[in-house]
């Protein structure tokens, strides 16, 4: 069989909290005396309650700015180990600034010095890795909604006055690059549909050119509103790409609809396993979706929450969807088409991935 690793491939979906190494957070925890949540990998949850005890600690664990420095280093070298070339990790800059208004472990006064240090640790990070960086900058949907205006304000400051702006440390590009490629919405989807924030989508994505990638048909926002929720992302949100949107299975017309328009889904087959979206790999929407033209990408979303990599996501789909080289080879040659990274890398991607392809399966 061909070498998975070695399929050349972009990250699209995966949260940048999420994905730190369970021994950074173990050894963080210990240091600031934080009390080490349970290990949620491999644990099923029929909601996202079972997993935020972690994902807040990760964050909490950050009270330097050695601390996100490393924790994005850690995430592009772990990229890098599972064959990725390019990554686009959910950054929240406020998390760190004026969510932590007067306390003493805040690192940042406003979201643009946040941004601004994130960009220098991404540059950094590059040249170590080789690995591409380029930031979702992404909104929590349940907070309030002037917060989400607040984002996008700053966001398509920043792109418009080109301090997104990173040199590259990738082989297949010399030169500068954007590290802020897209625009999120990301957090529990129940009870918070899309629409809301399409104010705040239409200020981030006037005149940056970034991309519009809202989280939405994963657990729906209302019983059985999961293809709504896909279909208001795109209508209301302009979605480019929607991550997760697996929940779209449920509705014939919209799963044409995804295939004609040739919307990308970010699909991440654990985590839906792991929050009974399915309730097995062999009953995952995604070959269907697949095999209807659907285009779609492998994401590992939180490793540190479901413990799957994005290199495990491959081997999943190969051994217990049936998926075949061909098909995981489409994924990949999607995950580069649909990203934010530069035409040159996509191209340079593109050409690895037939090259990986066309070797002898032996």
């Amino acid at each position: 069989m061909r070498d998975l690793q070695a399929l050349p491939k972009a990250h699209l979906h995966i949260h940048l909290e999420g994905a730190m190494r369970p021994a950074t957070l173990d050894e963080l925890c210990e240091r600031y005396g934080i009390a080490r949540p349970d290990d949620t990998r491999g644990v099923r949850f029929d909601n996202f309650g079972g997993f935020v005890k972690t994902f807040w600690a990760a964050s909490d664990c950050i009270r330097t700015h050695g601390d996100l420095a490393r924790l994005i280093l850690e995430v592009a070298e772990d990229a890098a180990s599972h064959g990725a070339w390019w990554i686009e990790p959910a950054f929240d800059a406020e998390r760190y600034s004026t969510h932590r208004q007067g306390s003493p472990y805040q690192l940042f006064q406003t979201q643009e010095e946040g941004w601004h240090f994130a960009l220098q640790a991404a540059e950094a990070a590059e040249r170590t890795t080789g690995v591409g960086i380029g930031f979702m900058s992404a909104v929590d949907r349940i907070l309030p909604l002037e917060r989400a205006m607040s984002r996008a304000r700053v966001t398509a400051d920043l792109v418009k006055s080109n301090a997104h702006m990173i040199r590259s440390g990738m082989t297949s590009l010399t030169g500068s690059h954007a590290g802020i490629v897209a625009f999120g919405l990301h957090g529990n989807e129940e009870g918070y549909p899309p629409e809301p924030f399409a104010e705040a989508f239409r200020t981030a994505l006037h005149g940056t050119g970034l991309l519009s990638t809202p989280h939405a048909g994963e657990i729906a926002p209302f019983p059985g509103g999961g293809p709504t929720s896909v279909r208001d992302a795109i209508d209301h949100l302009g979605a480019h790409r929607i991550l997760h949107g697996v929940l779209a299975i449920e509705e014939p017309r919209l799963v044409e609809r995804l295939a004609r328009e040739q919307i990308c889904l970010d699909v991440c087959p654990s985590s839906n396993l792991l929050l009974n979206v399915f309730p097995s790999a062999e009953a995952h929407a995604l070959p269907k979706l697949l095999d209807a033209g659907v285009p779609c990408d492998l994401g590992s979303d939180d490793p540190l929450l479901f413990g799957p990599s994005l290199l495990d996501e491959f081997v999943l789909c190969r051994e217990q969807m049936g998926l075949s080289d061909a098909q995981l080879a489409t994924m990949a040659r999607t995950s580069f088409t649909y990203s934010g990274a530069p035409q040159q890398v996509k191209d340079t991607g593109l050409a690895a991935v037939d090259a990986w392809l066309a070797t002898d399966p032996a």
